[in-house]
C-alpha cells in the first residue's frame, strides 16, 4: 500500500471501505427509521383497541341509561303535573273556568 491508494479511485470497479461503510451506515439509519415506525404503529395498535372497548363499554351505557331516563321524564313530568291540577280541582270542587273567574 502506498499513498496514491486513497487519492485515486481503484481500477477494479469494487468499492472502497469507505465507501462500505458510508453505504451500511445509510442504509441501517433507514432500516432503523422504519423500525421506529413499525414500533411505533405496533403500539398504536396494541393502545387503541382497549380504549375504544372501555369508550364502548362506559360510554354506551351512559348515554343509554341518560336517553331512557330523558324519555321516562319526557313522559312523567307533564303527567304529573296534570294530575295534581286535577286532584287540586277536585280537593276545592272547582274547574278552571271557575278557578281563573274567581281570582
Amino acid at each position: 500500500m502506498n499513498i496514491t491508494d486513497d487519492v485515486r479511485p481503484p481500477l477494479t470497479g469494487h468499492p472502497t471501505p469507505v465507501e462500505v461503510s458510508a453505504e451500511l451506515i445509510e442504509v441501517t439509519g433507514g432500516g432503523l427509521r422504519i423500525a421506529e415506525v413499525g414500533l411505533v404503529i405496533l403500539l398504536g395498535l396494541l393502545v387503541a383497541p382497549p380504549l375504544l372497548i372501555l369508550a364502548v363499554v362506559v360510554a354506551v351505557p351512559v348515554i343509554a341509561i341518560s336517553a331512557v331516563v330523558a324519555a321516562v321524564a319526557a313522559v312523567a313530568a307533564p303527567t304529573v303535573l296534570l294530575r295534581r291540577v286535577l286532584a287540586h280541582h277536585r280537593a276545592h270542587g272547582s274547574t278552571l273556568f271557575l278557578h281563573r273567574s274567581r281570582s
